[in-house]
């Protein structure tokens, strides 16, 4: 397991939030690690971890155009509190089979062997199939503007077959095509600055990877999940976002017992526009399912600072 530190860049590309204390703060703490799964690959799982290794994990895994460090916020505010976070950033992989035995590699070479997850978008789609996979591995699952069948993303998608072989630039156009251009508020405006700086570091695999496993056919079969709805918790945004109402709607009806925790506004990455808020959620959700947070714990110094979320710099 090989571990690097962040820091650098020029300011005067860099987002709002890149630029925020904050982030510097979390690149300062926490090690982005790369660990192999696979002997005869060199194809790296990136994470962050971070928060008492003797704890369940709360493991985050985003989406199509995420890299593991839009989860800056929750580290900074969550594992003060007692929380263990790891966020993850996989390695290509072209089917979802595939991607499965590789996480579940992954969790193996770590050393874990119990789970809360975290998926939005593509990420939330990823964690429901791990959930079909290794039913008893997962204590609880949290849902963030996500989907349970990727049909509607097969029939707008004809060439996915060829992602693969695309030149990055237009992976890269593909999916900033499903980015707002409208006139946005600060904080959801700053997020998605994040977001389109992200994308940006996402070498060509990882982009087609993360295209293909979101427009094909996958293995979710919810109705077919050994797993209580009691145990998920879906987080919606009910402004505008990509993905479409009648997908969203799709995880209610297939989940009818689960919590619902839904924010007014925030967009497509509430977890970067509304952290307090999702936070929020996940303290709720993470003790309902036996996680024992300590509200008191005011370790400021350490990761968080109260005063700056990235939202004080000016938006765009």
């Amino acid at each position: 397991i090989n571990a690097e530190y962040g820091g650098g860049g020029d300011p005067s590309s860099m987002s709002a939030f890149s630029k925020s204390d904050n982030y510097k703060r979390f690149r300062s703490w926490v090690a982005l690690n790369r660990v192999s799964v696979d002997a005869t690959s060199d194809r790296a799982w990136k994470y962050f971890d971070y928060g008492p290794k003797d704890a369940i994990p709360l493991v985050m895994i985003p989406g199509a155009t995420g890299t593991a460090e839009i989860f800056y916020p929750q580290f900074l505010s969550l594992c003060p509190k007692g929380l263990r976070i790891i966020s993850v950033q996989w390695p290509p992989y072209m089917a979802h089979d595939k991607w499965l035995q590789g996480f579940d590699r992954f969790l193996d070479v770590l050393k874990i062997t119990k789970v809360h997850l975290f998926g939005t978008s593509l990420g939330g789609y990823l964690a429901q199939c791990y959930v079909q996979y290794r039913p008893a591995r997962v204590v609880s699952l949290v849902l963030c503007n996500s989907f349970s069948d990727t049909q509607y993303f097969v029939d707008k998608a004809p060439c996915v077959g060829m992602f693969q072989w695309m030149p990055e630039f237009v992976l890269k156009r593909l999916l900033l095509a499903n980015f707002p251009t409208v006139q946005l508020e600060k904080d959801v405006a700053n997020s998605v600055d994040f977001m389109v700086e992200q994308l940006e570091t996402m070498p060509q695999q990882e982009l087609a990877s993360r295209m293909t496993l979101n427009c094909t056919l996958g293995p979710l079969k919810p109705s077919k999940i050994e797993f209580p709805d009691e145990k998920i918790t879906i987080l919606d945004s009910f402004d505008e976002v990509a993905i479409p109402e009648r997908l969203r709607d799709e995880v209610y009806k297939f989940y009818p017992k689960a919590k619902q925790a839904q924010l007014k506004t925030g967009g497509n990455f509430p977890y970067l526009s509304r952290p307090d808020e999702v936070n929020m959620h996940l303290m709720v959700h993470l003790r309902r399912h036996g996680y024992i947070l300590d509200d008191l714990a005011e370790k400021q110094d350490d990761l968080s600072s109260s005063e700056d979320s990235g939202s004080d710099n000016k938006g765009t």
